[in-house]
C-alpha cells in the first residue's frame, strides 16, 4: 500500500514539474522564442539525468524561469551554451534571463548572438529592441521592431511594442497606428503581459496620461466603447491637459448619446468648474 502511495506522489510531482515547464515554454518559447515546441522536446528525465546533457540542462533552466529564479536559470543556460554554442534558441533564452535580471549588457550580447546564429529570428530581434527601448534608444528600437515585423507581420505584441517606442519619441500618430494594428490582430493585447515569449517592454510612466488618452483614441477608432471610456477616465485621472477640449475630436463623436460618456463629461465639467472658482 505504501509503495502505491509513494508511486502516486512521485507521479504527481512529475506532472507538476511538467506543468511548470509547459507554462514557461508557452511564455518563453512556443510560437517564437523557441524553435522547438514542448511536443517536440524530450520528456522530463529522471533524477539520474547526466549533468552535462544539454537538453536536460535546458529543461531544468526552463523550470527555473517559470518559477522566476532568473539567476539560477541563467547559470544553466550558460552551461547549455558552452556545450552547444550554435543553439540560437538557448542563446535567446539566456538573453531573456539576463533581461529579467536587468543585466542589459549581457542580454544584448546574448540576443545578438542568437540573431547572428539565426538572422531571421524575429523574436530575438524584438527582444533586442526591448532592451534598446529600456535604455531610451527609441530610434534604434523602432528600426528593430520594424525589422521584426517584416519577418512576423502578424505579431500583436511586436506592434504594441513598436507603438510604445513611437510614444517614447512623442510620435503619437504613429504610435496610435501601431496600437490599432496590434488591437486588430489581438483585441486583448493590452490586457496581457506578453504572448508566446515575446518580451513586452515596460512603458515609461511619466507619460501615463497621454498614453491612456491616445489608447482611448485607438479604441474609439475601433468603436470599442467600453475600453474607450475606460482609458479616457484613466487619462483624465492622470491629469491629461485640456481633456475637455481634446474630447471635441470627431473620433469620439459616436459616444455622444452614450450615458457613461455623458456622465464622464459632466464629472470633468464639474471638476473644471470647481478649479475655476475664486479662492475664498
Amino acid at each position: 500500500m505504501n509503495g502505491t502511495k509513494s508511486s502516486t506522489v512521485a507521479m504527481n510531482r512529475a506532472k507538476h514539474t511538467e506543468l511548470i515547464c509547459l507554462i514557461w515554454l508557452a511564455a518563453a518559447g512556443g510560437n517564437g522564442l523557441m524553435a522547438r515546441s514542448w511536443q517536440e522536446a524530450a520528456p522530463m528525465q529522471s533524477a539520474q539525468t547526466v549533468p552535462n546533457d544539454p537538453r536536460s540542462l535546458e529543461q531544468r533552466a526552463d523550470i527555473y524561469m517559470a518559477r522566476k529564479y532568473y539567476s539560477e536559470a541563467a547559470d544553466l543556460y550558460r552551461k547549455v551554451v558552452a556545450l552547444d554554442p550554435k543553439n540560437s534558441v538557448v542563446q535567446n533564452k539566456l538573453g531573456i534571463a539576463y533581461h529579467q535580471l536587468q543585466d542589459y549588457k549581457s542580454a544584448i550580447k546574448s540576443y545578438r548572438k542568437a540573431i547572428q546564429l539565426k538572422p531571421q529570428y524575429a523574436q530575438a530581434i524584438n527582444n533586442l529592441a526591448a532592451v534598446e527601448y529600456s535604455q531610451k534608444h527609441y530610434k534604434a528600437a523602432i528600426l528593430n521592431y520594424l525589422k521584426a515585423l517584416k519577418l512576423t507581420p502578424g505579431d500583436a505584441v511586436i506592434y504594441s511594442n513598436l507603438g510604445t517606442a513611437y510614444f517614447g519619441l512623442e510620435r503619437f500618430d504613429y504610435a496610435t497606428t501601431a496600437y490599432r494594428y496590434a488591437l486588430q490582430i489581438d483585441p486583448t493585447v493590452f490586457q496581457r503581459s506578453g504572448r508566446m515569449g515575446t518580451i513586452v517592454q515596460q512603458r515609461d510612466e511619466k507619460n501615463a496620461a497621454a498614453f491612456n488618452f491616445y489608447l482611448a483614441k485607438t479604441y474609439a477608432d475601433l468603436k470599442d466603447t467600453e475600453n474607450t471610456l475606460q482609458y479616457l477616465r484613466k487619462a483624465w485621472e492622470e491629469g491629461f491637459p485640456e481633456i475637455r477640449k481634446a474630447l471635441n475630436d470627431k473620433i469620439f463623436a459616436y459616444l455622444a448619446t452614450e450615458p457613461a460618456y455623458i456622465e464622464l463629461l459632466a464629472q470633468i465639467d464639474a471638476a473644471e468648474a470647481k478649479k475655476a472658482e475664486p479662492a475664498r
